[in-house]
This record gives structure tokens, sequence and C-alpha cells, in this order.
């Protein structure tokens, strides 16, 4: 599955008009371009989904917005199991806590107490508009509020944004497990870009709209620059030879430069399916020990 087919049809439309309009308006098209991968598509939760949410203790916490943005946001976390080591599962771009629903239940049954959020406008929680750099200083709170956590599990989106908060954040863990998660922003834009042939002369642009409104450069959003600066005693990488949104060779390229990470590579599962696979369950449960 190539992330042009996994992408809503409205945002392929977007894409295409932003091809035409990026060599006459570079500025409008940035603009465009980041309005477009702000908004995550909504989702409905099928039974499954219900099933496991209803098992969850739901609660309710009141962060800031950003470093710079003191106006507050409401985030629902949802937990499982009884008090003991906690493990904090990220879902990714347009996901649930609740796709995590095997991965739950393995861990409870090995006795971890699991708590799982609905990112900032994903699920029950506020906002229409959300992206990395928010993501990064929400998690940032949020650790500091629930206390020390055993680990970090976070699929596509939600892994990387927790390893760059424990690169550029105050925080730090035993564990981190990502799964099917790229390790830079800047590659997948600059892949986005390529897959819809908007012109180069518009990344500029899109750099300086992100200085400027969220007071980060997009540069370091970027885990090649930041080799050996993950603040996690212990990593595990799991990822599919078959995922058609994260490319295998970016996260063998990373792996590389980072032998002490450990890593499980499957093939047939591709990007969301890989969360409810037994051979990465068992293999984050093991890794927790």
């Amino acid at each position: 599955m190539e992330q042009q087919q996994v992408l809503p049809f409205a945002l392929k439309v977007s894409a295409f008009v932003l091809s035409r309009l990026g060599k006459p308006f570079p500025g409008l098209t940035a603009r465009m371009f980041l309005s477009m991968y702000s908004r995550p598509p909504k989702r409905k939760l099928r039974e499954s989904h219900l099933a496991v949410k209803q098992k969850a203790a739901a609660a309710r916490m009141r962060f800031s917005r950003y470093p710079f943005d003191e106006r507050p946001i409401t985030i629902y976390t949802y937990r499982w199991g009884q008090p003991g080591k906690k493990i904090l599962l990220l879902h990714g771009w347009g996901g649930s806590p609740f796709d995590f629903r095997q991965m739950i239940t393995a861990l409870v049954n090995a006795g971890y107490e699991v708590i799982g959020i609905d990112a900032p406008a994903h699920g029950a929680s506020e906002g229409r508009q959300t992206n990395l750099v928010q993501w990064m200083h929400v998690l940032e709170q949020l650790l500091g509020r629930i206390g020390p956590v055993h680990a970090i599990v976070g699929h596509s989106l939600g892994g990387l944004s927790a390893a760059l908060a424990l690169v550029h954040k105050q925080v730090q863990v035993p564990r981190l497990v990502m799964v099917s998660s790229a390790v830079s922003a800047p590659v997948f834009f600059r892949e986005t870009f390529q897959l819809f042939r908007i012109p180069d002369r518009v990344m500029p642009r899109v750099q300086e709209i992100i200085i400027k409104t969220l007071q980060n450069d997009l540069r370091q959003l970027d885990l090649f620059k930041h080799i050996d600066q993950i603040k996690a005693g212990k990593i595990l990488i799991a990822y599919d030879e078959n995922d058609g949104v994260v490319k295998q060779e970016q996260i063998e390229d990373f792996l590389r430069q980072y032998p002490s990470i450990q890593s499980l590579k499957i093939s047939s599962e591709g990007h969301f399916r890989i969360m409810r696979n037994e051979q990465v369950i068992s293999r984050v449960v093991a890794f927790m020990a």
C-alpha cells in the first residue's frame, strides 16, 4: 500500500492542485500544504475499538498548546490494568489508542498498567489542527503529570514524536518502542513533495512558516541529526519490509548508524496491520522485561 493510496481522496485532489500552484505561487502553496497536513482524517470507531474503550478508565487532562501558547487544550487519556509499571501508547496520524487493542491485552496480562491518549485533534481530544511540534509538547507535559513511565510504544508519527521528545525535551524513559515509525520529518516532507510533484521552491517557504508559527526548525525534526541523543535506556524498532508509508530503506539506514538499537523486521503486514501482529506483540512484551 503506497502513501498515495492511504490518503483520502480529497487530500489527493488537494495535492494535485498544489502541484499546479507551486511554481507561480510558492508562498500560497506552502501555506496550503501545511494546512492540508495539519488536519488529521476523522474516523469512526469499529465495534472492536469500542469494546476495548469500554474496558478503559477514561479521564481528561488540560495542557498548554505550545511552549509559546498557554491556551489550554483538553486531552483524553485511557488506562487499562492495575497500578504498576506504566506503559504509554502513542497512536499515529489519524489513529486511535484503541488500534493497540491486541497489544493492550498482552501488556495488561503481563502485569503492566497501560495508558493511551487521543492525540490533539484526534478522538475526543480538542483541536481541529495539530502537528508534530504540538505532539512533542503535549507528551512532555503528560509524562510530567502521570509520573515515571517504564516504556513508550509509538506507532508511526507517535513513535517519531516520542523519539524527538526524548531528544529535545527534558524527559527520558527506560524503554522506547517505535513501530512502523518514520525517523525524519524532513525526509517525509521531501518524499511527499516528490510523490505529488510539488516544486522544490516551495520547501524553503514551508520551513520559513514552521519557524515563524511553531518556533521550531523542520530540519531539527530529524533523528539522523541526533544519533545517540534519544534519552531511552533501550530502543526497539519494529517494521515491515512491505510498508508503503515508511520506506524500509530509510529505517535500515538509520539502524546502521545506530547499531545499539534492537530491531524486528517482518513482512506482509504493512503499515497498520503490524500493530496486531503476534510476533511483534510478543517481542514488545519480552522487550519490557
